[in-house]
């Protein structure tokens, strides 16, 4: 039964060691509870508003702030996924890596869906990889990609059992994201479990209220609004029980969910 530590902080803006510290004292705390995998917000790293510092602040996978993750998941024999922006071929991603127990990277997924202004800073993703780990098969989406059915059924349809989606969520929006990961989780009937930054960021409140449900939808565990780890346990049987009846993935008609020709010329306002 896979254990995974939701770590919800404050990041401090543009100042990796001490995002580094926070990073450690809860895989360290999360270690000693025995838990699979640790997962921090969205650009946890560096904070969220990077702005002009984002090619300044970004590191690819051989950077040294990796490799410090790195070499924290195999002291401690942890998984660990956090938000960080990634350089790649000279191109700018909002990503999140995944690392093994081992300290090895499994690879990253880059955030399809940006938002509001990201896109000034960021390209977008373009696929939605799964990973098949020794505690399950694990897909990744970054907050705004959770608003979208898409994203999870895609990583449903791949194989994925548990989602998980570092977020840094603001406010006004505290009334969706509960919502967001229940629904996600009972039209897919998989685990879905999100962490949520803390705390202002120039005039932004980041709500926090990280939260995990079950394949029936179910809420297993929701933070408040301050600094806090929640210990989610895993059961992946209920993937298999809650697709006894029904079974949506299998009950789908995909090669009816066109759209006119006509439509796809219309602009959506």
């Amino acid at each position: 039964m896979p254990k995974i530590l939701l770590a919800q902080a404050k990041p401090r803006l543009l100042d990796k060691q001490s995002n580094l510290e926070t990073m450690e004292q809860f895989i360290k705390s999360a270690y000693k509870q025995e838990a699979d995998l640790v997962l921090f917000p969205e650009l946890f790293l560096t904070g969220y508003f990077t702005r002009e510092y984002t090619r300044e602040m970004a590191e690819d996978l051989n950077g040294p702030s990796i490799q410090q993750i790195r070499n924290m998941a195999k002291r401690y024999r942890i998984k660990v996924v956090f938000g960080f922006p990634e350089k790649k071929e000279n191109r700018l991603y909002n990503s999140a890596c995944f690392i093994d127990e081992k300290g090895e990277i499994l690879g990253t997924y880059q955030k399809v869906h940006l938002w509001d202004e990201e896109p000034k800073y960021f390209e977008a993703g373009s696929s939605f990889p799964v990973w098949d780990t020794n505690i399950g098969k694990i897909g990744i989406m970054i907050c705004y990609d959770t608003e979208f059915p898409e994203s999870a059924r895609t990583l449903a349809v791949n194989g994925a059992e548990i989602i998980l989606a570092p977020t840094a969520n603001m406010a006004p929006f505290q009334h969706v994201q509960q919502l967001y990961i229940q629904t996600r989780a009972a039209e897919n009937q998989i685990f879905v479990a999100t962490t949520n930054q803390i705390g202002v960021e120039e005039s932004t409140l980041f709500f926090g209220e990280s939260a995990a449900a079950d394949p029936n939808g179910q809420l297993l565990v929701k933070a408040g609004d301050q600094e806090q780890e929640l210990l989610v346990d895993m059961e992946l049987n209920l993937v298999k029980e809650s697709r006894k009846f029904p079974f949506y993935l299998k009950d789908r008609r995909p090669q009816h969910y066109s759209i006119s020709k006509e439509m796809e010329s219309i602009e959506i306002n």
